[in-house]
């Protein structure tokens, strides 16, 4: 009798554990796993690009965008790929600004020279014939509205973080995290980071938490997607930044979904789809 109830209770702890496991799903932008789909453009690290983290994080996402839309729906002669990043390149100087900015030049030709909420001057465009690839859609004055871009999310808590996460991933979006951190002289800096996926755990509840996130840096000097876990702080999510280990941990998040496939009905390539591993 006993061998039988400690058989019962074996049972039942390997049940429970299953569901536990269960719990815990990888969410992905939509065409991209841990292997494919995502881009992760970097600085060269020679000066020049020292401070175009914005321009990068917009080149991912554009790039991302593009891949997956069908490619009559596509501008001609619009930089695709390794091309969105030299085509910012060429056309800002080494100078600060967000990839909202970017994102809206890109398709419209829009862009302020001063950050709204602070005055703080921001990279200029010093090429003009670039940008606005978008411009002559027939969708022009609420393309990014409709299509690109979906909102912007102040500092957020961890709950907020993961429910913004969570939703955003599961119709097949990709985001940008602007971080704030300290540098070892104890000043602050601020970053730019692109995020295609995460790992989040559903509570009893149904409440999704975010646990680590999948994301790309363009300061670690290579091209790898990094799996970084994330903690709460304060009620605020915190994680360290790949390419700034030595730094301060992250005090300040601030994050912008991108829509994915589900802003065309016809995706290039129909078998990559927005989903979980």
């Amino acid at each position: 009798m006993l061998k039988w109830v400690l058989h019962g209770i074996i049972g039942v702890a390997l049940v429970w554990n299953a569901a536990a496991v269960a719990a815990v799903q990888t969410l992905w932008a939509a065409g991209v796993n841990s292997e494919t789909g995502w881009y992760d453009f970097n600085k060269n690290h020679g000066g020049e690009e020292s401070r175009l983290c914005w321009a990068i994080t917009a080149s991912n996402l554009i790039a991302w965008w593009q891949d997956n839309q069908e490619t009559a729906e596509l501008p001609p002669g619009v930089p695709m790929g390794e091309a969105v990043w030299h085509t910012y390149r060429a056309s800002f100087n080494n100078d600060g600004s967000d990839p909202d900015q970017g994102v809206r030049w890109w398709f419209t030709g829009g862009y302020e020279p001063t950050r709204p909420a602070t005055g703080e001057s921001c990279a200029v465009i010093t090429n003009s014939a670039a940008g606005a690839y978008y411009k002559h859609s027939a969708e022009d004055a609420s393309l990014l509205r409709k299509l690109f871009y979906r909102g912007r999310g102040a500092d957020v808590t961890a709950r907020t973080f993961s429910q913004a996460v969570y939703a955003g991933l599961l119709a097949g979006d990709a985001f940008w995290i602007g971080v704030a951190y300290n540098r070892p002289d104890g000043s602050r800096a601020t970053h730019s980071l692109t995020m295609w996926g995460a790992d989040v755990e559903l509570g009893a509840d149904g409440s999704p938490a975010v646990v680590a996130i999948y994301m790309t840096d363009s300061d670690d000097g290579a091209r790898v997607l990094h799996r970084i876990p994330l903690q709460t702080v304060d009620g605020m999510p915190d994680f360290v930044c790949p390419g700034h280990p030595l730094y301060g941990k992250i005090g300040k998040i601030t994050i912008t979904t991108y829509t994915g496939m589900r802003c065309n009905e016809n995706p290039r390539d129909a078998s990559r789809t927005p989903g979980r591993q």
